[in-house]
């Protein structure tokens, strides 16, 4: 019995049929709720707009049918440019004129 009334108040009020409003005492309530859940919008919710540069860069190469290969190479070149940068910041700019070799 108690399971079969916390299953009960799982049920949305919308099944509650509009001839048996008029018979409740707290009928009015009732059709309040009818007419909120009828309020609601209905279908598929519209696609978000990707905001920020992840955001839009997930959505330019990984999202349905845009995935590509490009951010493999991003990668690549992104730790090529990182890693000539650190190598020079740490050892070329000491030798710029060559004259140490």
């Amino acid at each position: 019995m108690i399971a079969k009334r916390a299953l009960s108040t799982l049920i949305p009020p919308k099944v509650v049929s509009p001839k048996n409003l008029g018979a409740a005492p707290n009928a009015k309530r009732i059709s309040n709720v009818v007419q909120f859940y009828k309020s609601l919008p209905q279908g598929q919710a519209a696609a978000i707009k990707p905001t920020g540069f992840i955001g839009r860069y997930k959505a330019k190469y990984f999202d349905g049918e845009n995935a590509t290969g490009k951010p493999l190479w991003h990668l690549a070149l992104s730790i090529l440019v990182m890693g000539y940068s650190l190598e020079y910041y740490f050892h070329l700019r000491h030798h710029k004129g060559g004259a140490e070799h």
